[in-house]
């Protein structure tokens, strides 16, 4: 008699179709077509951690700019500082805004 088998929506491991949650990753198993609803308690990492890149990239450029001030080339550096700040608040208030505190 050969078992039924349906793949786990998030991780793509083989589970038994009587499974309730994956055995790999604990993602609740979709039954009857209807998607599984998250825990209130899940918070969607991806959003959060695309900000904090954003953050990063805004540090990177404003020391960029300071290294520019060093070189004497000062319009270059107000340019890359402020777009280096401003990259650095959008990751500060999206992150803020996306949290689910």
């Amino acid at each position: 008699m050969k078992t039924s088998r349906i793949i786990c929506s998030e991780c793509e491991a083989i589970l038994s179709v009587h499974a309730e949650a994956c055995h790999a990753c604990g993602y609740p198993v979709v039954s009857r077509g209807q998607p599984a609803l998250p825990d209130e308690n899940e918070t969607n990492v991806a959003p959060l951690r695309e900000y904090k890149l954003m953050q990063l990239a805004g540090i990177a450029m404003s020391c960029a700019g300071f290294a520019a001030v060093l070189a004497d080339a000062l319009v270059i550096a107000s340019v890359t500082v402020t777009v280096g700040v401003g990259t650095y608040m959008t990751g500060l208030l999206g992150a803020w805004w996306n949290s689910a505190e």
